[in-house]
């Protein structure tokens, strides 16, 4: 029986349609791992990646079903088997990433993004999971075990719409994630025209940002910008475009009120042709 066992890895299987070749890697590194169980569900029978990361599966369902994996030091994996559409190739092989099992630590703090204050017991959770965190007295947060893979993490407090940020942690790491709450109740708005300095003709697609911020926006063909839901406060504003200088401006901010900021940007100086 350890002889048979030893080369199911080996040979196909005469009933499947398809060969079915695992290739299992490192999530991370994207190293091939040797010494991989994969197996199809339902199945008593294992195959083992070779130094290569591969070997063949065995008892491949012909209507589709799961396939498992599992390494010493990895998350298992439980991943979907749909059978390829006609012409059916000789040799299929099917990718498979494990995430090592070694703890990823997720660190931050909540704050009010006009304030800057931070905010206790603001709640921060992971979406799909059981997993969230209250924020202590200082606004910060940790989670000790976060999920390997793209996780969507979502910072919300009373007062404040919930924010939503994408984080992937990577294993034996920390990853710091700071969220800045935009207090609704509390914003303004700017607006204006961005005009050449030279000219006064408009200046079409600049951007206009609220540093410190996600906020801005792209000046439209008249030149004319509007950017809402600012934090009420004094912030600075940048504004770029191709040829031209940067330039930046400061603005004060009231609750409710909409704040008029014309800007100008000057061209950059043309370079001198280069002598014959």
């Amino acid at each position: 029986m350890k002889y048979l066992a030893s080369i199911l890895c080996l040979a196909a299987v005469a009933l499947a349609e398809t060969n079915v070749v695992a290739r299992v890697q490192d999530a991370e590194t994207r190293q091939a791992l040797a010494g991989a169980m994969v197996m199809t569900e339902g199945s008593d029978i294992m195959a083992v990646t070779d130094s290569t990361g591969q070997c063949m599966v065995v008892s491949v369902p012909k209507k589709g079903g799961h396939l498992l994996v599992s390494r010493t030091g990895y998350f298992d994996l439980r991943r979907t088997w749909t059978p390829p559409a006609k012409p059916v190739p000789d040799t299929v092989i099917v990718d498979l990433l494990l995430y090592p099992n070694r703890p990823r630590v997720v660190v931050g703090r909540v704050s009010d993004a006009g304030t800057k204050l931070t905010i206790p017991g603001a709640r921060v959770a992971v979406v799909g999971s059981d997993l969230a965190e209250t924020t202590r007295a200082d606004g910060g947060f940790i989670f000790s075990q976060f999920p390997s893979g793209p996780q969507t993490l979502v910072a919300s407090s009373p007062g404040y719409p919930p924010k939503s940020m994408a984080v992937q942690a990577q294993g034996g790491e920390t990853t710091e994630v700071n969220v800045a709450l935009v207090d609704t109740a509390n914003v303004g708005s700017v607006e204006g025209v961005v005009s050449d300095a030279g000219t006064g003709l408009p200046v079409r697609e600049a951007r206009v940002v609220v540093e410190g911020t996600e906020l801005g926006a792209l000046a439209d063909s008249t030149g004319r910008y509007v950017i809402e839901n600012v934090p009420a406060g004094v912030h600075r504003l940048l504004v770029t475009s191709a040829g031209y200088v940067n330039a930046y401006t400061v603005v004060r901010l009231v609750k409710d009120w909409a704040v008029a900021v014309n800007l100008y940007l000057r061209q950059t100086a043309a370079q001198p042709a280069p002598r014959k």
